[in-house]
This record gives structure tokens, sequence and C-alpha cells, in this order.
């Protein structure tokens, strides 16, 4: 059995959305830019900095940043960059697994001989996206999926995260208990009632008090989670590569047509779906 080694990437756009527009128009560059209109669909880091964040409504927006600038979302742009994106991404690795427009899990193991170390891999597939798609790609580098996506979430904005075999866990347990995946708002809730609030005092529980806490299914992923355990291997396959669109439809009441006429608008860009998924949210 080969040694384990850090040579699974997590690769991630910023900011997805907002950086093409900022890519297309320079006078945004710089400058808080919010995709979306009655709703935010993605912001730039210039807004996330006011505190804008996706699913804020306009309104907020604005009282959060006055100078921020709405863009209407340009489907067809995003999805010929994810395009020109998964193309570098498919260059750089034999095993590509999407998760989204502007992500991907890499297995770059064994790649060393041909392609150099996981760093200098990842630093020429960010140096590639930067010159070839003009966009700032995030990278994280670890032994699993798991530690790769949390590693990436860390490099960002536009940088790069190497989790080393044994530095897995003093990366891994100070971080917050809503750091992990599955942990939403309600499951945060129910751990820190416990006093458990970083990954670390997690980690120190028995599996079968997780259980006790948050379920049987949950608490035995969390477990692992807590341990930086992660089986799940690199997969090739048609992924997640999905994109979302929002719209506010104020505070009166809709009719059965008119709510047809948003779904057919929110849908309409151009593109064939294998799924498509509606939900009303009711923001009070």
């Amino acid at each position: 059995m080969p040694e384990p080694e850090a040579a699974i990437l997590h690769a991630d756009a910023d900011a997805f959305f907002a950086s093409v527009e900022q890519r297309d128009d320079p006078r945004l560059r710089g400058r808080p830019v919010v995709v979306g209109g009655g709703v935010v669909t993605a912001a730039s880091y210039e807004a996330r900095a006011h505190g804008v964040r996706g699913g804020m409504g306009g309104s907020r927006v604005r009282r959060l940043c006055p100078a921020a600038i709405f863009c209407k979302p340009r489907w067809d742009a995003y999805v010929e960059a994810s395009r020109a994106l998964f193309e570098l991404f498919e260059a750089t690795a034999p095993t590509v697994e999407g998760l989204s427009l502007e992500e991907a899990f890499l297995d770059v193991r064994g790649l060393g001989r041909i392609a150099g170390s996981p760093v200098e891999i990842a630093a020429r597939l960010r140096a590639q996206a930067r010159e070839r798609v003009g966009l700032p790609v995030s990278v994280g580098i670890a032994r699993n999926k798991f530690l790769a996506k949390m590693a990436s979430r860390a490099a960002k904005p536009d940088g790069v995260l190497v989790v080393p075999l044994d530095g897995e866990l003093s990366f891994l347990h100070p971080l917050a208990v809503s750091a992990l995946w599955g942990v939403g708002p309600a499951t945060a809730a129910k751990l820190e009632a416990r006093g458990l609030r970083t990954v670390g005092e997690l980690a120190r529980l028995a599996e079968h008090e997780l259980v006790a806490i948050v379920g049987r299914a949950t608490g035995r992923k969390l477990h692992a989670l807590a341990r930086g355990e992660d089986r799940r291997r690199v997969s090739r396959g048609p992924g997640r590569r999905s994109i979302g669109s929002q719209s506010a439809l104020g505070r009166r009441s809709r009719s059965a047509a008119e709510l047809d006429a948003v779904l057919v608008s929110l849908a309409d860009h151009g593109l064939t779906p294998s799924a498509l998924a509606a939900r009303f949210t009711h923001t009070g």
C-alpha cells in the first residue's frame, strides 16, 4: 500500500460570479460588487468586507455598503468561465471531481516525476487560471478531500494552504464546530449548548457521546471529521456543476400565474438542466 501523502487539491475560484464581473469590466476592479437584484447571488471580497453576504436583500446591502455596485447576473459568462476553468483542471490531473461551476477536487498523487510536487502543481494551476481565464483561484492541499476543502477555505482569498500529515490536527482542532461539513446552525447550537465550540473539543468525545447529541448518522460523521478522517476518494463523474438564481418577490401576495412567470424567468438562462429545484424563503 502506498504511503499517504498530502496530494489531494481542492481548487476554488474566489467570489466566482463577482470575479467574472470584475474581470470583464475594469471599472469594477477593487470596488464592492454585488451580483443579483432583490437578493444577493454573490458578493466580491470588497463587498464582503462591509458584511455583505449571499442571500441578503438589496435594501440591507445598501445600508451596509452604500457604495455597492449591483450587477445583473450574466449566466452565459459564468458558464463559459467555468468551462475554461475545468479545461485547466482536466489538464492538471488525471482524476478531477467537479463540485460546482467553480470548484473541484484534483488527485495529483504519483505525478511528482512529470509534474512536480503538489505545491508546484497548485502554483502552476493558479498562475494559468490568472493568465488564461483571468480569475483568482485558491487551493487547499491535504491528504484527503475534507482537509483539502477546509484548507482552501482558509487560504482564501487568492492563496494556497498545505496541511502536512503531521499538522492535520493542529490545523483542524482550533476551528469552530460550524466549519465542519454538515454542521448548520441547528447542529451548531446543539453542540455549543454542551460547551462544544471547537473541533478539538468535539474530537475528545467518544462516538456514542456525539450520537446521543446529534443523532446516529451525523454523530458518526462528525466523530470521523473531527479526527481528520475522510475515506472518500476523488472520483470522476458528472459532479454537481450547477448554478443558482434568486429573485425577491416583495411583500404582497402573488398569484400562481405570477409565481410561474418568476420560475420561468429564473430557469431561462439557455441551459439544459438534469434537475431543477425551487425553494421559496420568507424573510419576514
